[in-house]
């Protein structure tokens, strides 16, 4: 029976099956209930979501809010569906986000446009809603829950910080070295990354309660240091990898695509059945590193 586990006081966590492994739907309870983010597609809303809601004696009429960390399918894919049950409810997200989140399938496609041979077709089925609430870095959606703007895994990322327990809600923000089906962490914006890293380690945080199984933290980090810790090791993989890619450029390989392949074998990861997320990584790391490379399509 699908299940929201509650994680921290009034802080629930569904975690539904993507891709081999699971995307985390939270719910963030209060006077006014939140949802934050809603998996990959409509029957996720339909098998999961609303099932393990009625758990907790709840429908979704008794969500005010549905919020969502960033636009990848994964997160935003059953956001429509919602919308179509339950009209009443307001769609909050970044101001960034907000093209984005109203169509979500075109942003789908230009991700995979960047590299073509290497990517697996958009999932046709993602439909956008038009988001009623626009906030701001720093500003609330409830009394309690603030956004924070944390660009990196892609420029739009947000974390939601519940200062009622400093729970940060990351969503995807914090990679480590990525989920198992990734092959290594996915970063779209490295300079953003670095600088969300830096930023997140300034606030008052408890609790770290991500949106995937993240190798080789996991999901949770619970108490300061376990925090701290969880940081210092997102920002230091980014150094861990850039070190391994001007290393192997500097033996020349120029290829982006041999580059990952290796990267991923260095960090252990489990090679992915497509490369164009760890491209991103590497394409970035090189663009820091003031380097082009070549693309091999073979």
């Amino acid at each position: 029976m699908p299940e929201f586990v509650q994680l921290r006081p009034n802080i629930y966590r569904l975690e539904i099956p993507f891709d081999g492994t699971w995307t985390g739907v939270i719910l963030v309870r209060g006077e006014k209930n939140v949802l934050i983010d809603s998996a990959a597609k409509s029957a996720d809303v339909d098998e999961w979501i609303i099932p393990a809601l009625k758990q907790l004696g709840l429908t979704l009429e008794d969500i005010t809010y549905l919020a969502c960390t960033h636009c990848h399918g994964d997160h935003v894919g059953g956001h429509t569906r919602i919308y179509d049950l339950c009209p009443g409810i307001k769609m909050a997200c970044n101001a960034a986000s907000e093209d984005k989140l109203k169509d979500p399938l075109k942003y789908s496609k230009l991700i995979r446009a960047s590299f073509p041979p290497y990517s697996p077709a958009a999932p046709a089925a993602l439909r956008g809603v038009n988001p009623d609430i626009l906030l701001k870095d720093g500003e609330y959606l409830t009394p309690y829950l603030r956004l924070i703007t944390t660009p990196g895994h892609d420029t739009d990322t947000v974390c939601w910080l519940d200062e009622r327990t400093n729970t940060l809600i990351t969503g995807d923000s914090l990679q480590l070295n990525g989920t198992i089906t990734q092959g290594t962490a996915l970063v779209m914006d490295l300079a953003g990354y670095r600088a969300s890293m830096r930023k997140l380690s300034e606030l008052p945080v408890d609790c770290i309660v991500a949106g995937h199984d993240y190798l080789p933290l996991g999901d949770i980090a619970e108490g300061p240091q376990a925090v701290k810790e969880y940081l210092t090791a997102c920002a230091e993989s980014m150094d861990h990898y850039t070190a391994f890619i001007q290393k192997e450029w500097d033996l020349g390989d120029h290829d982006p695509a041999s580059l990952a392949v290796k990267l991923i074998r260095h960090i252990d990861g489990v090679m992915p059945k497509f490369l164009f997320l760890p491209l991103y990584t590497v394409t970035q790391i090189l663009k820091s590193l003031n380097l082009e490379g070549v693309f091999s399509h073979e």
